[in-house]
């Protein structure tokens, strides 16, 4: 009989804590952000109107700037007591990427379903519209608990970082009013680990995607021309060289982990476009690579290399390639006791009993292009112990690592915002290190 009073009082506290979840007023406003569905390229009109009604909420201004049609950059302006000093950054950004019931979502993608074990499903759940409510709910506590800040803090959202930010932040570095924000560090997402531990992202690794064209013989599938003749034959040489490379790289990934993913360049073949009928030789066939490269890799010679492989690869046919994104090799924020920005950082998540690790992370944020512009930048996002699954279907967050999250950003904004000058150099490119590459 114990054990099923046990069980009893076990599924009736699993079941008030559920309810006090549903109940929490961050959670709803967690949801109600998730439910909007800002699928890459969607109308973002709904979420600019979640935000006015957030700033309104919080009695802050709220800036909309349009470098794009189409595509709003949001701007959230806490004022600290002393504009004079440089200013703490706050980004994310709005859009995710697409997802649909028929990829295998055990709740529709954009419910922000709560299961009763507390789990909120829903696509951005970990990339990142978690980390951008919990930027609102501590500064509104923080507002609320009459907490002063000595410097500026900026809460921005961008519409389009999972598309290479071209209408975003691309634009917003160069603008008159990010430099009126006399920024002094920009906090940017992280992503999950499965591990008792949250990385601190110091350097992003460049993404390239190239497209290769092949273009052969075209005929009647009934005849044989030799292989190198043909589009396909000629993508199959680029392919065999592609992955050999791949291969290489992968080997170096499986001896140091996905930790150190700094180390490796990552190559993945994501689209195979060709043909027009099933009786007829294609006469072109397209190929798209995604290449994230190794932070030390020597940018003008490994596209030396790529050429050289398109050049056997063709045998002498018609092989074009064409980068469809090629971002440069960017700047590390320091993480040494050098930067009082780093060591706040960490001595901070260690008082809140999180642990972090500097990181350089398999992909690449909107932090590249402020570091790219002279600004130290850290990628964190408070989610310990949580599987990744960034871009994955059933992404989903625990609702007590989400709340747990806001008061380590209560805790971070606080001690950022009040480093003061002495402590601080004027120049925030002095907390940057051009590395090799």
């Amino acid at each position: 009989m114990r054990w099923l009073w046990t069980l009893l009082c076990l599924s009736v506290l699993q079941a008030a804590r559920s309810e006090d979840y549903a109940n929490n007023t961050s959670i709803q406003l967690f949801q109600q952000y998730v439910q909007i569905n800002t699928t890459t390229n969607n109308d973002l009109t709904p979420a600019v109107e979640f935000w006015t009604t957030q700033a309104a909420d919080a009695g802050v201004e709220m800036t909309v700037l349009n470098f794009t049609e189409g595509y709003p950059v949001i701007v959230l302006k806490w004022p600290g007591t002393n504009s004079s000093l440089s200013s703490i950054m706050l980004n994310s950004h709005m859009d995710v990427v697409p997802a649909s019931e028929s990829d295998g979502w055990t709740y529709p993608p954009f419910s922000a379903y709560l299961d009763d074990e507390g789990v909120i499903w829903g696509r951005g759940t970990q990339d990142m519209k978690s980390v951008s409510i919990q930027y609102l709910e501590a500064l509104k506590k923080l507002k609320a608990d009459n907490v002063t800040l000595l410097r500026d803090v900026y809460m921005t959202l961008m519409p389009d970082e999972e598309t290479g930010a071209a209408n975003g932040m691309q634009l917003f570095v160069k603008s008159d009013e990010f430099a009126a924000m006399n920024v002094g560090l920009e906090l940017d997402e992280g992503t999950s680990y499965a591990l008792p531990y949250g990385a601190i992202f110091y350097q992003d690794k460049s993404p390239w995607q190239i497209q290769i064209d092949c273009y052969g013989t075209s005929t009647h599938s009934s005849q044989f021309p030799a292989t190198n003749n043909t589009a396909t034959g000629m993508c199959r040489n680029v392919i065999n060289k592609f992955l050999e490379f791949r291969d290489a790289e992968y080997v170096k990934y499986q001896a140091v982990g996905i930790l150190n993913a700094g180390n490796y360049t990552s190559v993945n073949l994501n689209k195979l476009n060709g043909g027009t009928a099933n009786n007829i030789i294609p006469s072109h066939v397209s190929l798209v690579f995604d290449i994230r490269l190794n932070i030390t890799i020597n940018e003008t010679l490994f596209e030396a290399q790529l050429n050289e492989w398109i050049t056997e690869a063709a045998a002498g046919g018609n092989v074009t390639l064409t980068f469809l994104q090629k971002d440069a090799q960017t700047p590390a924020t320091v993480i040494t006791a050098d930067n009082p920005y780093y060591t706040t950082f960490v001595s901070v998540c260690q008082q809140q009993n999180l642990t972090v690790v500097p990181l350089v992370p398999p992909g690449a944020t909107d932090a590249r292009y402020i570091r790219a512009a002279g600004y130290p930048a850290f990628g964190f996002s408070p989610m310990p112990n949580t599987e990744l699954l960034l871009h994955s279907p059933n992404e989903r967050l625990n609702a007590t690592t989400f709340l747990t999250g806001i008061d380590i950003y209560i805790a971070l904004i606080k001690n950022l915002a009040n480093l003061s000058g002495d402590e601080i150099s004027a120049d925030p490119s002095s907390y940057i290190v051009k590395t090799a590459g």
